[in-house]
């Protein structure tokens, strides 16, 4: 059971977490006045999200319960909707995870080598190709230490879990202090101007400048846009929130474990998010507090990120300000923080805070892919070697081998050696065109893929009373019979409805379909066509000539064994 929600934890807490709140205040900037009973738009999306979130763990603990399966959502889908939904939902499931998967390989050096390096001194300028190099290692090699299972796995997790876990506590307790003591947030960006050789640096530079690259033309002030928005951010902070149920046929007495596991994980998940998001973006708007004529209050918060993240903003834009070329992270405040208290050699501590959390969501995303195509290989909707599993270590090595092949698209993504300007580009041509469009909507697109999945998870419950009577009497959960069940499923239906909307309409949006530019088709076509591959491949396993002699009646009448 620890090492379920270690999983869950470890595959949900890594990147998002330390900057979204700041990323997509930077993306929709809106007035400090504007705010919602004074709650930042980022701070409000991790609160909704975490509603949707227990919403849906709640719907699928019952369903994991009743059956804990190696494939999680891809055995409940297939058993209760139907198998095609569970094969293209499953699909567009792994390409979410493996995408997001090798992203995560190459965001270990871009936060080691320009966030957190940086706070502590160490800063190095990293090609793309260094990028596309280091995700490559940590692919190959993390690829290969899961192919010895879940055991092997825990093991790993056992200690790049506990280490930033414990470190967390020094973050907020640095965040709590830059709330009580402004002038400590202060001071720390003052200290680390002069590090880096720019004297003079305070917290009006960052104002003066963002107002004069345009912070206040670029703002909304359209709360709700802003918080939709921001929703796309947080809910990629909390993908995989239910990882641990892919591996639910490992775990002992999943009947009993895996709700605790699924449930217990989400809480701490959501206390962190909403906690950090609102520490560090409370502390940074209480300092540097402008007011315009026209009535817009600005402050630090809304200076630094639009400066790191607005529209066509970064580095250079920060370079333009005469500032460090540092984003802002959460990190990144309580480093500052840190700096201004005269505890900057202790700032090491949140370079192996932030790099671990990272670093850690690799084995458990190796993981899950891996069983979503053993589940579907053991159905003989994929090739059957891909279920095959190795007898001394109780693994799908060649399915944990796929699983990293398909992770390559993150690591070209988010490296950007292919994509326009990168080292390996193409050009502008036709095909460089074409491979920029595709890397640059693909993290973007992991959203809707796992958004999909968990809404078909959760519909799942609704009808499963009904529709999967035996499933529905052998399950250890019967809250208020099959009402009670139902109205749970159509409360986490509903939720990732509502999060699906949000997804396709947020103005800075991949897709904003409510006003959509010809990259939010591109995007919306390219997740389409995936889906489309998804559907070809069912129906080639099945009906071609691979299926012939196979009695998927059979099949999927049938929970698969323990």
């Amino acid at each position: 059971m620890m090492t379920a929600i270690i999983i869950c934890l470890t595959n949900t807490i890594g990147l998002g977490w330390q900057k979204r709140v700041f990323q997509f205040s930077g993306i929709s900037p809106i007035p400090d006045n504007y705010w919602f009973a004074g709650i930042p738009p980022g701070v409000m999306s991790f609160l909704i999200g975490g509603i949707i979130i227990l919403l849906s763990v709640f719907a699928f603990s019952i369903l994991v319960a009743a059956m804990p399966r190696s494939g999680g959502g891809y055995v409940v889908i297939s058993r209760i909707i139907n198998p095609f939904a569970g094969f293209v939902g499953s699909w567009m499931e792994f390409l979410s995870l493996s995408w997001a998967m090798g992203v995560a390989c190459v965001v270990v050096f871009e936060g080691a080598f320009g966030v957190f390096g940086p706070i502590v001194g160490v800063s190095y300028g990293i090609s793309d190709v260094y990028l596309w190099a280091g995700g490559m290692i940590l692919l190959i090699l993390f690829t290969g230490l899961a192919a010895f299972g879940v055991r092997m796995a825990g093991m790993l997790l056992q200690i790049i879990f506990w280490i930033p876990m414990v470190l967390t506590f020094y973050v907020v307790y640095l965040l709590i202090q830059a709330n009580l003591n402004p002038a400590a947030l202060m001071a720390g960006v003052t200290a680390l101007g002069q590090a880096h050789g720019l004297s003079g640096i305070t917290i009006n530079t960052y104002m003066t400048q963002a107002l004069a690259q345009g912070l206040d033309q670029a703002a909304t002030t359209n709360y709700w846009g802003a918080v939709s928005t921001a929703m796309i951010g947080a809910y990629y902070a909390y993908t995989c929130y239910a990882a641990a149920s892919f591996v639910a046929g490992e775990v002992k007495e999943a009947n009993r474990n895996m709700p605790r596991s699924l449930l217990l994980a989400s809480i701490i998940i959501i206390i962190m998010y909403v906690t950090n998001s609102a520490l560090s973006s409370y502390a940074a708007s209480a300092i540097g507090i402008t007011t315009l004529p026209n009535g817009h209050v600005w402050s630090f918060f809304d200076a630094y990120a639009y400066l790191s993240w607005g529209p066509g903003k970064g580095a250079h834009a920060l370079a333009a300000a005469g500032v460090p070329t540092i984003r802002v992270w959460t990190t990144v405040v309580a480093g500052l923080t840190g700096l201004g208290m005269g505890l900057g050699t202790l700032n090491w501590l949140l370079f192996f805070f932030g790099v671990l959390w990272i670093l850690n969501d690799l084995p458990p995303y190796i993981l899950t892919c891996s069983r979503i195509l053993f589940a579907m290989a053991f159905d003989r909707v994929l090739p059957n070697r891909l279920a095959d599993v190795n007898e001394r270590f109780h693994s799908p090595v060649n399915a944990t081998i796929m699983t990293g092949i398909f992770g390559l698209l993150g690591v070209f993504s988010e490296s950007g050696v292919l994509s326009n300007g990168g080292s390996w580009s193409p050009g502008p041509g036709p095909l460089g065109g074409l491979l920029n469009s595709i890397f640059s909507v693909g993290v973007a697109s992991v959203d809707l893929f796992d958004a999909t999945f968990f809404t078909l998870f959760a519909f799942c419950l609704v009808i499963m009373p009904w529709r999967a009577p035996r499933i529905y009497e052998g399950s250890p959960i019967k809250i208020g019979g099959k009402v009670g069940l139902a109205t749970i499923g159509a409360a986490g239906f509903v939720a990732n409805l509502v999060l699906d909307w949000m997804i396709l309409t947020a103005p800075a949006g991949s897709y904003n379909l409510l006003a959509p530019t010809s990259d939010n088709w591109f995007a919306l076509g390219f997740g389409v066509l995936m889906a489309i591959i998804g559907m070809f491949m069912y129906w080639y396993y099945k009906y071609g000539p691979a299926g012939k002699g196979v009695d998927y009646r059979t099949i999927y009448s049938e929970i698969p064994p323990e």
